[in-house]
């Protein structure tokens, strides 16, 4: 369905507070998300549904993400546990810190305004939802903040994708080799809209890690969207690299961790990045070698993943 025929997924109200939840969704620390029961039945709204796809609008009003939803459960607030609070990727290390800023949101002038005054105590029933990206929206693509890094991989700053990538600035990269059940390898050639290495063959699924993510996250979450699939096994860290580039490349500069998975599930890649693929054998992947022009960064790190199996 395209996007502009989805429910919209709005977090809090416009402004800082949207801003800052939206960026966290779109970096992958958010991936969960709590309203009150009692919010969906004075605004007579039907609760979410695993399965369900909804627009991200941004406080401009900008689509930014396609999520899915994965889990819904009805709980008193008082069962919430640290795990739950911690994938709303907002910085609580605490329940009670969660709490505290959901009911100072829930007090707010603006839900109050919109709902009048809500009561909440431990066994107020809420609605805690799970989901997963599912598309970036190419618009705003440039927009997502990257941690800049040093020379050893130390944040130094962060910037949005396009000015990291107009101006070199060394950020961070997840690179996942992708097997199928019969050890093939999952190939395919990047769409002409990419932002950096556009319609060249990559034998590695994967892209930036956003500002404040972790790599393995990042991989995971680059992996599953790409290939359009989810419940994907957590890929396996297997080195790091940090890539300086040469020739046509030169000035191009990030740390790259590579990772390996198995795929068993059905791909269906996504259009927005991959305009062909295919699971070829290591024979016929070593024959088109010479053959089709490979994103630099790709090739470096199969050279090294071959010369790691080597070993």
């Amino acid at each position: 369905m395209p996007h502009e025929d989805l429910p919209r997924f709005e977090l809090a109200f416009p402004g800082p507070l949207r801003d800052r939840l939206v960026a966290a969704v779109l970096s992958g620390a958010k991936t969960a998300t709590t309203g009150l029961l009692e919010d969906y039945s004075r605004l007579d709204e039907p609760l979410p549904v695993a399965g369900e796809r909804a627009v991200v609008i941004d406080s401009g009003g900008v689509p930014v993400a396609v999520v899915e939803t994965t889990e819904v459960r009805v709980l008193p607030i008082g069962e919430v546990s640290l795990s739950y609070a911690r994938e709303e990727g907002e910085g609580h290390e605490s329940v009670a810190a969660w709490r505290a800023d959901h009911e100072r949101f829930w007090r707010s002038a603006e839900m109050r305004e919109a709902l009048g005054d809500l009561a909440i105590e431990d066994r107020t029933s809420i609605v805690a939802q799970r989901f997963r990206v599912v598309e970036r929206l190419a618009a705003r693509a440039a927009e997502e903040l990257l941690d800049i890094v040093d020379e050893s991989d130390r944040v130094i700053g962060q910037v949005a994708r396009g000015e990291a990538i107009s101006r070199r600035l060394r950020h961070r990269c997840a690179a996942v080799f992708v097997r199928d059940g019969s050890g093939r390898v999952f190939v395919h050639r990047r769409t002409p809209e990419k932002l950096i290495f556009p319609s060249l063959y990559d034998m590695f699924v994967g892209g930036v890690v956003g500002a404040g993510e972790d790599y393995d996250d990042a991989a995971l979450r680059e992996a599953e969207e790409e290939l359009g699939v989810s419940g994907l096994p957590r890929p396996v860290p297997l080195f790091s690299f940090l890539y300086e580039g040469t020739g046509t490349a030169a000035g191009n500069t990030w740390w790259s961790r590579v990772y390996e998975v198995r795929c068993d599930l059905p791909v269906s890649p996504q259009v927005e990045e991959v305009a062909w693929h295919a699971f070829l054998t290591e024979e016929e992947l070593h024959h088109r070698l010479p053959e089709w022009e490979w994103v630099p960064d790709g090739l470096e790190a199969y050279q090294r993943l071959r010369g790691l199996g080597e070993a």
